[in-house]
């Protein structure tokens, strides 16, 4: 049985979107989700009316406890996963993958996936609270911090469709590929890992004092989703060609901008000033404020830009995704378990794959 989607349509709220949140006016809430991960949301689904979700997941507590998370799949159009502390590691689709910062991962709406183990920094939640944040690949030898993540969803509400229950998942199971009709139209998994040929911090377009390093997100969220690292230019200035922060001929963006470390200055387009520091969240229509100056020298930006095609997609029912929960591993077309060394790409069952 296939249930189509025939919720609203994610329209953005009416006039321009500002909307700041400052890094004390939102804070970890433990067990919202899985019961060991706190969940930070950074204000972008109020300002955008549900079409996009913006969060920080922290473990607070160890996977020697707490077990895996099962097979399952987030059935959003897009999402987006960006490591930010300590270590992971996930089987996508039957491929055993290691999750730290410095890599960007896109999951997109349907990858079937399982995180069975992380790190995790016994000590108080106050003190796990503290954890710092980075996108910066780990040095060897640096003191174990518990495994956090930012993630980025469109839209706000989706179902979450539990394959295989954690008790339950075998070897076999963990080396399995999966197919379902419920794959995101036009995306796909993607990882840049900090070393990717792609990952290169090139100079900014028509700024000589910053640099970027394009994340790659675009075409593997089905056109939804671009996403930048952004830092002030090295002393050293890559050969490589410059980097724009924006998408073709694409207009009507919106722009989700998360200080992850040190600070900026950005003017609004009637001159007025906001500082981000670091925690503090920017969402706004694109035009409403400017690219980052007098920044700080370890100053790391993070911006998403969601493409206005994404308000002509529509969100699921409550009942719609009851239903997809509730279907759970009956949703499975096909399944096929890698052998060893197997090297197929991740959602190789798709059938819009099966050609290539």
């Amino acid at each position: 049985m296939f249930i189509p989607i025939t919720g609203r349509q994610l329209t953005l709220p009416a006039g321009p979107i500002f909307n700041l949140q400052r890094a004390d006016q939102s804070d970890y809430i433990i067990g919202e989700f899985r019961p060991w991960a706190g969940y930070k949301n950074f204000g972008a689904d109020r300002a955008t009316g549900g079409l996009a979700h913006f969060q920080h997941v922290l473990s607070f507590a160890g996977s020697e406890a707490t077990g895996r998370t099962g097979i399952h799949g987030h059935f959003a159009h897009a999402h987006i996963v960006i490591p930010t502390s300590g270590r992971a590691v996930f089987s996508y689709d039957g491929m055993i993958t290691k999750i730290e910062p410095g890599s960007i991962i896109v999951q997109h709406g349907g990858t079937i996936h399982d995180q069975f183990e992380y790190t995790y920094a016994t000590a108080s939640d106050a003190d796990i609270h503290k954890t710092s944040l980075t996108i910066e690949p780990i040095p060897t030898g640096a003191e174990q911090s518990s495994f956090g993540f930012l993630e980025f969803f469109v839209p706000l509400n989706f179902a979450n469709v539990e394959i295989i229950a954690p008790k339950n998942v075998t070897e076999t199971d963990q080396r399995s590929a999966w197919d379902h009709p419920y794959h995101a139209a036009g995306a796909n998994f993607s990882i840049q890992n900090a070393n990717s040929p792609d990952a290169t911090y090139r100079p900014v377009v028509g700024r000589s004092d910053l640099e970027a390093r394009d994340a790659k997100t675009w075409e593997p969220t089905g056109g939804l989703v671009a996403t930048w690292i952004i830092r002030p230019a090295s002393e050293v200035r890559p050969k490589s060609p410059a980097v724009s922060l924006g998408i073709g001929e694409e207009k009507g963006l919106i722009d989700v901008l998360y200080m992850i470390n040190g600070s900026a200055e950005f003017f609004g387009n009637g001159g007025q000033k906001t500082i981000l520091n670091a925690g503090d969240t920017l969402t706004h229509s694109e035009g409403i404020v400017g690219d980052p100056t007098d920044c700080s020298n370890d100053m790391r930006l993070i911006r998403f830009s969601v493409a206005a095609s994404a308000a002509l997609l529509r969100e699921r029912t409550r009942e719609e995704i009851k239903q997809l929960e509730d279907l759970g591993p009956r949703i499975i077309t096909r399944r096929e378990v890698r052998p060893p060394g197997d090297t197929r790409p991740i959602n190789f069952l798709r059938k819009d794959r099966m050609a290539h």
